[in-house]
């Protein structure tokens, strides 16, 4: 422990909050692209092996499409960005968040920052 390692912490959470959102959302649509019923895979996956938190949670908003934000997808811009910046100054590869803050940034492009983070 020490002064300052709850944000760092924080920050090795949402590497693993960001990437989960992302791969939630691809595994979604590639189970819609192969004509499968999403909400028979989310019921599957969410009792597997391969479910997360976030699977569970984001996964079934990006089913349902929320009526309101919860969680803006420009905070996980925010967010990844930090734990970019700080991998490349400890020199600690990570290549998984930074794909994941790129189709943020995707998102974003699309004027998607202010809506939910399951866009």
């Amino acid at each position: 422990g020490g002064v300052g390692m709850g944000s760092t912490v924080k920050m090795v959470h949402q590497l693993l909050a960001g990437v989960h959102i992302v791969a939630a959302a691809e595994a979604l649509t590639l189970a819609e692209k192969a004509g499968l019923d999403v909400n028979q895979v989310y019921d599957i996956v969410g009792g597997a092996a391969g479910a997360s938190w976030m699977f569970c949670d984001r996964g079934r908003r990006m089913i349902d499409t929320p009526d309101k934000v919860m969680s803006a997808l420009g905070i996980f811009i925010k967010d990844m960005d930090i734990v970019h910046s700080e991998s490349k100054r400890l020199q600690c590869p990570t290549p998984l968040a930074s794909a994941a803050l790129q189709q943020f940034i995707s998102g974003a492009s699309l004027g998607l920052a202010r809506e939910d983070d399951s866009s």
